[in-house]
């Protein structure tokens, strides 16, 4: 099995080659930035004996969210989905299957959300969201078995979301963002990878499904739970407002969480080897945490 990824070098893209060259016995096919933008009919050629192509390039929502860099965002997800879309419309043979990135942010902060929700957000990251899936969704009209993974935050102790937060924790100096009642969606980076490959073999899977463990948490359990685990306190906490003037309109991201419910995944049968944010974080060995 040939598979093409995009955004192959990132943390979930180095996991996700890893685990499919194993398991699977996949020959990887890593889609380059410059084929991604570049001439379509180029990157229909190159991409042209894959049975799976899966789509994580996107750059970092985390960042000032001017005008210059929402185009930065928006192209990096849709223009880069609509050239796939062409580039598989070039081919004689498609793909069996294109499994396609987002992200809950699609969702509101007001609700509890399953895949059937309709309360999405209306900020620029629910927009982006939107639009993100509308495309992906244009790959599906060509008779291509389409998935879509609303993403929440990636935990892995080699890097992402948790390599950022442990310096600041490893010097007593963390806390919650914000007051902390913010919902935060987690996943742990081997069940992300593990459910890829439980798409790929279970060939009557497709639509949208929200990538996330079960447990409903905050940002002040998940600060609470990893200053226990490192044994470090977390008396500090970063206002809403010193957020706002870092980040301006994108600190929305890290001050306005999503509580959302893989429903879809688990009715589907697959199981989360770490369902919890404990799970998830006694999986990690703490001295190799401290060193970061």
């Amino acid at each position: 099995m040939k598979i093409g990824i995009t955004g192959g070098s990132g943390l979930i893209g180095s996991h996700l080659t890893e685990k499919l060259a194993g398991d699977l016995n996949a020959d990887i096919l890593l889609i380059s930035r410059k084929l991604l933008y570049g001439n379509v009919q180029d990157l229909s050629e190159f991409i042209k004996c894959c049975e799976v192509i899966i789509h994580l390039s996107g750059a970092p929502v985390i960042c000032r969210w001017n005008s210059k860099n929402k185009q930065v965002l928006r192209n990096s997800r849709i223009t880069t989905t609509k050239n796939l879309n062409s580039a598989i419309a070039l081919m004689e043979i498609k793909p069996k299957l294109f499994i396609s990135t987002s992200a809950v942010g699609i969702y509101d902060n007001k609700h509890t959300h399953n895949e059937y929700s309709k309360n999405f957000s209306d900020d620029f990251l629910g927009e982006l969201c939107i639009d993100w899936e509308n495309a992906a969704n244009e790959i599906k009209r060509q008779g291509v078995r389409t998935v879509i993974f609303r993403l929440g935050v990636v935990l892995s102790d080699k890097g992402g979301a948790l390599a950022k937060a442990l310096p600041v924790f490893r010097y007593a100096l963390g806390g919650k963002l914000g007051n902390g009642s913010q919902a935060f969606p987690f996943i742990h980076i081997k069940d992300l990878i593990n459910a890829y490959s439980y798409v790929i073999l279970n060939k009557e899977m497709e639509g949208t499904y929200n990538l996330i463990a079960p447990e409903l948490i905050t940002n002040r359990d998940y600060t609470k739970a990893l200053s226990s685990f490192l044994n470090r306190p977390a008396f500090f906490h970063v206002p809403a407002l010193i957020l706002r003037v870092l980040f301006g309109e994108g600190a929305n991201v890290l001050l306005s969480g999503q509580r959302v419910v893989p429903e879809r995944l688990l009715n589907a049968g697959f199981q989360f080897g770490f369902p919890t944010l404990r799970a998830t974080l006694n999986s990690f060995s703490s001295h190799k945490l401290s060193n970061f």
